[in-house]
């Protein structure tokens, strides 16, 4: 099983999963451990660069009345790498590689991956995602006791709210 990640939230549970050795590729906003081993496929034509938020809307709108993106997929890393699930979102197309621009770097692909597109939206799919990544690595055992701890966490947290 090889899979992608382009998504930083993906591949921080993906480690936080031990199934890291799963994966092939991540993108260039992830975690420093993620970055140092593994290469980056998703890439920024702003990283590097500092701007305000401002700027970055500037940019952003103008690129998008252009019909361009300010993410890339890396093609050649992707085609060597074949993998069998890529991990992407289609809620923010400001912060990360949309699912479109997934899709057109995928469709050259030899062996078509699953997409899988992450979209949480409240506390319970967050934990859903989890078991998502997992199942679609073939590890969805992993992501029950990931859950577990993290739901322990969760209560000490929100028993502090409360009191």
């Amino acid at each position: 099983m090889k899979a992608c990640s382009f998504l930083p939230a993906a591949t921080r549970m993906i480690y936080d999963m031990q199934l890291q050795h799963l994966l092939y590729g991540v993108t260039f906003e992830c975690f420093p451990k993620a970055i140092e081993e593994k290469p980056k496929i998703v890439r920024y034509v702003l990283e590097g660069k500092k701007y305000s938020s401002l700027e970055i809307d500037k940019i952003f709108f103008a690129s998008k009345a252009q019909g361009k993106s300010l993410y890339y997929v890396e093609e050649d890393l992707l085609q060597k790498i074949q993998p069998d699930v890529i991990f992407t979102q289609d809620v923010c197309e400001v912060c990360q590689v949309n699912t479109e621009c997934t899709a057109a770097a995928v469709a050259k692909l030899e062996k078509q991956p699953v997409i899988i597109s992450l979209a949480p939206k409240n506390l319970d799919d967050v934990y859903n995602s989890a078991i998502l990544i997992a199942s679609a690595l073939g590890r969805e055992e992993k992501a029950y006791s990931y859950l577990a701890g993290l739901k322990k966490k969760t209560d000490v947290i929100l028993d502090k709210l409360r009191s």
